[in-house]
């Protein structure tokens, strides 16, 4: 009877593990997203993370219905990462980003109303700069 307690302890903790770990820990998608940043600030009340917003070519289908512009919502946990982000607002930017299925207060907000798809998006890297020729500079 321990023996089959023990299993089942294990196996429960495991499954829990294995659960929090995909959910929470494990990239779920990387890539790139270029626009024009427009917005990055530090926010929160407990845990303060860097949130920014990239303003996107063209317009998208609201959830809800209707139009939206296509913005870019995510987070930033590096500070020098953070830092280069704030000095290229109103610019032409491709960051890097790697996509969580769920988020984590510390890591950053959860933008799942904001952006086309679920999920927690957090930006390790800028990959390019450069001016911005669009017409989002005439706001």
């Amino acid at each position: 009877m321990r023996k089959f307690i023990f299993f089942s302890v294990l196996i429960i903790l495991l499954a829990v593990i294995g659960y929090v770990y995909f959910s929470y820990y494990k990239v779920y998608d990387s890539g790139g997203r270029e626009g024009v940043l427009y917005n990055f600030s530090i926010k929160g009340t407990v845990f303060k993370t860097y949130e920014g917003i990239i303003l996107q070519p063209g317009i998208r289908s609201a959830k809800a219905g209707g139009l939206n512009t296509n913005e870019f919502h995510f987070s930033v946990t590096d500070e020098v990462v953070a830092d280069s982000l704030k000095k290229c607002i109103g610019m032409q930017v491709l960051v890097h980003y790697n996509k969580y299925s769920k988020n984590l207060a510390w890591r950053g907000e959860n933008n799942n109303l904001d952006n086309k798809e679920d999920g927690q998006y957090v930006v390790d890297k800028i990959e390019s700069v450069k001016p911005s020729t669009n017409a989002y500079n005439n706001f």
